[in-house]
């Protein structure tokens, strides 16, 4: 089964990508070598783009943008 994404969805996809990869990342490099706390801090690093996507005036990633 092959899923098409538009190029939005890609772009909000990839934006949630950065964003728990930077977090995890992060966390990594400052010492932390607990599985649970890198997981922890991608996890919570993907709610900033998760709350543009729930905005509905947000023109660039919002449920109401087109």
């Amino acid at each position: 089964m092959v899923i098409k994404l538009d190029e939005k969805t890609k772009g909000v996809i990839y934006s949630y990508v950065r964003a728990a990869a930077a977090a995890g990342l992060a966390v990594y490099m400052a010492g932390g070598r607990d599985v649970r706390a890198i997981l922890s801090a991608a996890v919570s690093a993907v709610v900033p783009p998760l709350l543009r996507w729930l905005n509905k005036n947000d023109t660039a990633f919002g449920r109401g943008s087109k």
